[in-house]
């Protein structure tokens, strides 16, 4: 397919660009706690740059110290900073990509622990998933973090950046002006929309004043906040024609805030459909002559292209699809799209990692953040490496063995490369997983590498093979807890049922509410199987990402999944288990005692078949069995001990790097 809208140039104000990609802004959390750039935010800026976007748009960056969200975030807050942006700038330019940064400040979303002071507002309204009460700003105070704005983007003109773009989306403090859902202000700054714009328009205004009419800005606004009393679309083109009036140069069309950030749309989930914003950039672009960029899981260069051929807008934004790949302009340009590392929309390594305060990364490209430390170079030693498992873990492992220059061969007991992700792009919304999987095996096959199936190795074996060195890469198994019953012919594990290897009963009790369980329970609900959940903890699927939960969570309650929390199986029996209660939901405490008619602890539920998620334990025999077997014997991803994607993938790369 010929991508001929997608390469061709635009214009946004005065600065001509060579494509119409765009990379959307993103906090890594890489700076040093002053705001200032790392070498790291320069060498991954300079990827991104090689690999052919044209416009580079900066995480957000505060341009305020109160005004901070994440830690290590990236500040313009004062001239020191300036000599470090100055890189960013050299980066991109290197390359022929214009980058600006994205001028922002928190607002009520972000912390006392992040800013040492208690977070400011419109009014004082606190944040829905914060939870802490905002202090009120004053009039003199909002003047003051307008001047910051202006000052900001004076700063990135004298960087050399090649425009700023201006935060009003995503329920920063901006948007908690333009909303009246978090502004009951009754000044200038408050009431109908256009008090509420006030703040935006003379940010604006005294941005203009400060960096001249031929400097390009941008806004990013929430095409629609998907709360109750939030912004709407017809909102967003009244601001949207305001802006206008006011010289911008185009607008860039998101969705949401953090009250609504559940809804798994404003980061879209896995669960979310491709394309799914892109709706709230057409209804601008008909309201508007400005440029308009489109956000939202465009994950694939076919619905890139349309949405630029079919006028839904002028630009697309690639967020994750560039942390997981960014040489995909130039694999579209250069018709090698099939080579695309995809991005599966699984939130692990990026945003669940930087909500819960860490660096990010990324489970399907090692190198994000790490283009330097993690650069394949070839072996100086060559050796013959044995792989001892065709998970994720050991498949990458491979892959950078390989690329290396080393002799590297793959033993799979099972007659497929896929390990425990086999099972798990079973459940529904999981096709991500299922993408992951044909990645690997795409670039195993590319670089030949030496595949053996329905193998177990022993020492005879190794022995037999003769490696220089050994990545045992085995995975994990099933946990078998000692409750009595367990090996009873009705219980059964997760992959014998994602598997299709076992029959499975109509009623079904999953025992474990962990993100196994729950994806089991929706697996079999779709099958016609009634299903309940049993969970010791307070509540199910919080090993889960905050969207993925909510979302699962709530497509179990709607599928009529039962769901027993603070539950504890004390025996299980070939027609239920036996439980004791520390403390059911009303309504389903009352109706398992009605049903047993008794209002004890204990109790009965029934089930036919009994689906045991109750955790994994590492599967690593051949470590002792093969010590001296070879000079050098490396353990990886679940075998080690059983977590993530995220956590094989790296350790997997790791050790394909260091061998």
């Amino acid at each position: 397919m010929a991508f001929k809208n997608l390469f061709e140039p635009i214009m946004i104000g005065s600065l001509k660009l060579k494509n119409r990609l765009v990379l959307p802004p993103m906090v890594r959390n890489w700076a040093t706690e002053r705001g200032e750039v790392t070498d790291r935010l320069v060498d991954h800026y300079a990827a991104l740059a090689r690999g052919g976007t044209a416009m580079l748009i900066l995480e957000a960056i505060y341009v305020s110290p109160e005004g901070r969200g994440f830690t290590y975030q990236m500040g313009i807050d004062n001239d020191a900073l300036v000599p470090g942006l100055k890189k960013l700038v050299d980066a991109a330019h290197q390359y022929g990509a214009a980058i600006g940064p994205q001028l922002y400040h928190a607002g009520r979303q972000t912390n006392s622990k992040t800013i040492s002071q208690p977070p400011v507002a419109p009014s004082p309204i606190p944040c829905p998933v914060q939870r802490e009460m905002p202090r009120e700003l004053s009039a003199e105070e909002i003047s003051e973090i307008e001047n910051a704005f202006a000052a900001a983007a004076l700063r990135a003109k004298g960087a050399g950046f090649d425009f700023v773009e201006v935060h009003g989306a995503h329920g920063y403090l901006i948007t908690q002006f333009l909303s009246a859902y978090s502004n009951k202000r009754k000044d200038a700054y408050g009431g109908d929309l256009e008090g509420r714009m006030a703040f935006l328009k003379n940010i604006i205004k005294k941005i203009r004043a400060a960096v001249g009419p031929d400097y390009p800005v941008t806004v990013r606004l929430s095409g629609e906040e998907r709360v109750p009393g939030g912004l709407t679309i017809d909102d967003t083109k009244k601001i949207v024609k305001e802006l206008e009036k006011l010289g911008i140069d185009a607008v860039h069309i998101s969705v949401g805030n953090y009250g609504s950030f559940a809804e798994g749309l404003m980061i879209p989930t896995m669960a979310a459909p491709t394309g799914a914003l892109v709706y709230l950039a057409e209804q601008v672009k008909k309201s508007t002559r400005l440029p308009v960029i489109a956000v939202g899981k465009i994950n694939t260069p076919e619905l890139a292209e349309e949405i630029i051929a079919n006028g839904q807008a002028d630009m697309v934004a690639l967020g994750r699809e560039l942390m997981a790949d960014p040489e995909w302009p130039n694999k579209v340009r250069d018709g090698r799209a099939d080579e695309i590392q995809r991005c599966i929309a699984c939130n692990q390594g990026c945003i669940d990692r930087l909500f819960a305060g860490l660096d990010t990364q990324c489970v399907v490209n090692p190198l994000f953040g790490r283009e330097r430390e993690f650069a394949v170079t070839p072996a100086a030693d060559l050796k013959k490496i044995m792989v001892i498992g065709g998970g994720p873990a050991g498949m990458q492992a491979a892959i950078v063995a390989k690329k290396r220059g080393h002799g590297v061969a793959i033993y799979e007991q099972g007659s497929e490369l896929g390990g425990a992700l086999l099972f798990a792009q079973k459940p529904p919304h999981r096709e991500g997983i299922a993408w992951l999987v044909k990645d690997f095996i795409a670039q195993i096959h590319e670089l030949g590498i030496e595949e053996n199936f329905n193998t177990e190795v022993t020492p005879e074996l190794v022995a037999e093979v003769k490696p220089d060195a050994i990545i045992i890469a085995t995975g994990s198994e099933c946990a078998l807890p000692p409750i009595p019953g367990v090996n009873l012919p009705n219980v059964m594990s997760p992959r014998d049922v994602l598997s299709g290897q076992v029959r499975v009963g109509n009623s079904v009790i999953v025992a474990g509410g962990g993100c196994v369980g729950a994806e089991v329970a929706e697996y079999l609900v779709e099958r016609g199987h009634k299903v309940k959940i049993v969970e010791m903890r307070e509540a199910i699927v919080s090993d889960l990402g905050f969207a993925d939960g909510v979302q699962l969570r709530a497509r179990l309650e709607k599928l009529g999944v039962e769901i027993f929390t603070k539950t504890k199986i004390l025996e299980i029996k070939k027609d239920g288990i036996v439980i004791e209660r520390e403390g059911l939901p009303a309504r389903l405490a009352e109706a398992v005692a009605k049903r047993a008619g008794r209002q004890g602890k204990r109790d009965e539920i029934g089930g036919e078949s009994l689906v045991l998620c109750l955790g994994s334990k590492s599967v690593n025999d051949l470590e002792k069995l093969l010590v001296g077997a070879a000079s050098e014997i490396v353990v990886v991803g679940d075998a080690v001990e059983p977590r993530r994607i995220l956590e094989a993938v790296y350790e997997g790369y790791a050790a394909g790097l260091n061998i």
